[in-house]
């Protein structure tokens, strides 16, 4: 098990830390203070340290769709404790319109302006797809659809014109409720660029794979009401949604041994061919 470095237990005043999660990116923990309240603290890996920009996400949002910011190091965040209620828990695969409907809500609030000038350093869109196109120059056996959405991700990037912080890896294991009337995001990568990007892993995670994942009637649905929200063409939602499932493969390349992995890259490819199709035949 994973133990919390004493120097930050010390710095923070924290006691009693209890591991919630560990991921490929971070070890998290739920502590206490010397208050009796309890908080967060996350503990980014060499493997996430690309996702130190979440941190100055937050900082900056201060709270205004997203969970507070208490205190942060280099490599280390101190965060409101904002619950264990995930989108996913409280709604489930059964009850997905709902879920999207409490997106829907809390995107003006997360994409909101700020008085505050926007943090530098956030990572750019072109650079958060970097693995994207390093897959689509080795080619390889998913070589064709990949150069497809590495096109793709290139057309999107050169039409883009409202760009600004965005979350980056919004989804419903990504959205708390505090068991009372707000929901928050959680875990920001903090990158720049097209809002609409912020809804593209909504298609696929953590909804599972299957009829679900790879419906049409769902996939429609959903470019709709996002495309209604951004004032965009649904085809426009569903290419980001794409672009992001073929990210999403290159990532789970990368580790191909990693639990899970087989199975990411198995869900995301049929997403990704299903959208083509759909964008092919004008949804």
């Amino acid at each position: 098990m994973a133990n919390v470095d004493p120097f930050l237990l010390r710095r923070w005043r924290l006691s009693d830390p209890v591991l919630i999660a560990d991921t490929h990116s971070s070890h998290v923990w739920r502590a206490r203070t010397n208050r009796g309240e309890t908080v967060i603290l996350k503990r980014l890996k060499p493997e996430g340290l690309a996702e130190r920009s979440g941190f100055e996400f937050l900082r900056w949002r201060d709270g205004q769709g997203t969970v507070r910011l208490l205190e942060a190091t280099n490599d280390c965040a101190l965060l409101e404790d904002a619950g264990a209620l995930t989108l996913a828990r409280v709604f489930g695969a059964a009850r997905d319109i709902e879920a999207t409907s409490v997106i829907l809500s809390l995107l003006p609030e997360l994409h909101s302006a700020m008085s505050r000038p926007a943090p530098r350093g956030m990572m750019p869109f072109a650079n958060h797809a970097k693995a994207l196109f390093a897959l689509e120059e080795r080619g390889g056996e998913h070589r064709e659809i990949c150069r497809w959405a590495a096109d793709d991700a290139r057309s999107l990037l050169a039409q883009t014109r409202d760009v600004r912080p965005l979350h980056g890896d919004l989804h419903h294991d990504n959205i708390l409720f505090n068991g009372k009337d707000r929901w928050r995001a959680i875990d920001p990568h903090g990158l720049i660029g097209d809002p609409v990007y912020d809804v593209a892993n909504v298609f696929g995670n953590p909804l599972g794979a299957g009829a679900l994942i790879v419906s049409p009637e769902r996939i429609r649905r959903l470019a709709r009401d996002f495309g209604i929200h951004f004032g965009c063409p649904p085809g426009k939602v569903l290419r980001f949604a794409a672009v992001h499932a073929m990210l999403s493969v290159a990532w789970s390349l990368e580790r191909a041994d990693a639990e899970g992995a087989q199975q990411n890259i198995k869900e995301r490819l049929a997403f990704a061919g299903l959208v083509r199709r759909m964008l092919s035949d004008g949804l």
